[in-house]
């Protein structure tokens, strides 16, 4: 198996590492962004969950609030209220999340190809150069 080998000059050097710096920043964004956008969906999840359950009970029903490791006694249409913003909160924070995802792949995409076209170039540019 051969190896390729690139020429590349000072200023090409530098190009070559600037694009591989973008495009690993850019797969740590992609990853932030994919890891938040998982963590909204759960707690969004979570919270329609919870508030489908509390749904069925009346809002009489003695219920309880976790707060650290203490659990404090509030009125069920409190809780059944702060889980609905919870959870429309969530939607949208995942609809921009989603957003910014696409618009980070798009980016990461174009990179890629860039760097890509850059590769082919100098090889072209070596494979021309050793059959002179």
């Amino acid at each position: 198996m051969s190896m390729v080998q690139l020429e590349l000059d000072e200023k090409d050097k530098e190009s070559f590492s600037e694009m591989q710096q973008s495009l690993g920043q850019a797969q740590q964004e992609l990853a932030m962004v994919s890891g938040k956008l998982r963590t909204r969906e759960q707690e969004g999840r979570l919270a329609e969950l919870t508030l489908t359950e509390l749904n069925g009970m009346g809002d009489e029903t003695i219920a309880y609030q976790q707060v650290g490791k203490m659990f404090v006694q509030r009125p069920l249409s409190d809780l059944k209220q702060q889980l609905q913003t919870k959870a429309e909160a969530c939607a949208k924070e995942r609809e921009a999340l989603a957003e910014k995802k696409t618009h980070v792949e798009t980016a990461m995409q174009k990179l890629n190809e860039d760097f890509q076209e850059f590769i082919r170039a100098h090889l072209v540019a070596q494979a021309s150069g050793a059959s002179s």
